[in-house]
């Protein structure tokens, strides 16, 4: 990321550790691809703005410093205001909206004026169309793309699939449970994936500090206290409900932070023993279906699945709101893998009305996986109601369940397994 201010020991300064006193620093930098001067932020200038912004995010990023002369370099004050939201209007003149972010600068003397500084981030969304048509930066100015300049056009494009790749091949799971190669003979079990990736642009190297990692660990070991062993990966940390020692034919419950503050967490589905597989077959039988139906069932302990799912959403939830993650910066998908015919079963009245009104539901997918979705392009999801919302939307609907019911379903479940 190219940045026109460096601090005292050379290294480039980023928008969030700017300081009015760098701004001397622009009296040696001229206009140029990745930065642009403007006296004014102008009600008139808005459609050249935005025009402005879509050029650098349609490129590699760049600087819009407002309240300097592009001739002299001379400071020439504006009034604060709240501009994040006045840049944010003139930028709704692009579709995609891109990444920006923008901080005053007071003037020491009068805190009411300054210079505002825009940085504009490399869209992993482009092209960014602004008024029906496409800028790209040249030079010091921005240029519009000629529908035949096919080169540029495939070139936005085919960055734009490179980054969704790579939010695809993220939103996969690669940790390695030893239960899927029982014996050699490839047996798998079922496993419920969340996939959270941060697709922002922002660097965030928070957690490439050995003692910031430290900070972390113990904020979730003490946050949610199920996990009792933490492990490394090249780019992640793993927490584990319990170890697993190589070639144990077990699994465990899988929270891993990644050091970009991406997160991937993974429960197996199942049943905690064979004597607990016997007692919801029980409870089928006492339903009235069939002895000889209910011994093929194959079953899972839907309580503890859904609050080991729900308590991993809600241990994010808790990591985004103390290190203030955002989230318009992620992009989120589930999958359960292996769970052909297999019934997610329950305890209480309205698991047991469920079956009696709509029969015994059932995963009817070998694989169950949503479409990958981008925050940022949805309505203001919160990560502190993705949980309830996951819980009904999706592992209802992947085990057979109407969401209308699943809600009550888990909740009489719970209470009734505390009563016992």
């Amino acid at each position: 990321m190219y940045s026109p201010f460096i601090n005292k020991k050379g290294n480039p300064v980023t928008i969030t550790q700017l300081k009015y006193s760098h701004l001397e620093q622009l009296k040696e930098c001229d206009e140029g691809h990745h930065l642009e001067y403007k006296k004014i932020l102008e009600d008139g200038g808005r459609a050249q703005l935005a025009k402005e912004i879509a050029s650098f995010a349609n490129c590699e990023g760049g600087w819009l410093i407002v309240g300097i002369d592009d001739k002299t370099k001379e400071i020439i004050p504006v009034d604060k205001c709240d501009y994040s939201q006045k840049v944010g209007k003139i930028a709704c003149r692009i579709s995609p909206m891109p990444e920006f972010e923008t901080r005053f600068l007071s003037l020491p003397s009068d805190k009411t004026k300054g210079v505002l500084v825009i940085y504009v981030y490399e869209g992993r969304n482009a092209p960014y169309i602004c008024n029906g048509s496409i800028y790209v930066r040249s030079g010091s100015s921005k240029e519009s793309v000629k529908t035949a300049d096919r080169g540029n056009i495939e070139y936005l494009y085919e960055r734009s699939r490179s980054y969704t790749e790579e939010v695809e091949k993220f939103c996969k799971r690669d940790y390695y449970f030893s239960y899927n190669k029982v014996l050699q003979r490839g047996a798998v079990s079922p496993i419920a994936s969340i996939y959270l990736k941060n697709i922002s642009m922002k660097k965030n190297k928070y957690l490439n500090v050995y003692k910031n990692r430290d900070k972390i660990i113990d904020f979730i070991t003490t946050t949610f206290q199920v996990f009792d062993h933490v492990s490394y990966s090249m780019e992640s940390i793993i927490f584990m409900h319990k170890a697993v020692l190589p070639g144990s034919k077990g699994g465990t419950f899988i929270f891993e932070l990644f050091y970009d503050w991406s997160c991937k967490i993974l429960v197996p589905i199942g049943c905690t023993s064979t004597n607990q597989v016997e007692k919801f077959k029980e409870q089928f039988c006492q339903f009235g279906i069939s002895e000889k139906a209910v011994e093929n069932f194959n079953i899972a302990d839907g309580t503890s699945v859904c609050n080991a799912l729900f308590g991993g959403l809600h241990l994010f939830a808790d990591l985004a709101k103390a290190y203030k993650l955002k989230e318009k910066d992620y992009a989120f998908c589930t999958e359960f893998e292996n769970s052909g015919e297999l019934v997610l079963a329950f305890w209480g009245d309205a698991f047991q009305n469920y079956i009696n009104k709509y029969g015994v539901p059932y995963a009817h997918k070998e694989v169950n996986r949503c479409d990958i979705q981008y925050f940022r392009n949805g309505s203001n999801v919160m990560f502190s109601d993705l949980a309830a919302s996951f819980l009904l939307d999706y592992i209802g609907a992947a085990f057979g369940y109407r969401s209308d019911s699943f809600g009550t379903i888990i909740n009489e479940s719970n209470y009734t397994v505390a009563m016992e």
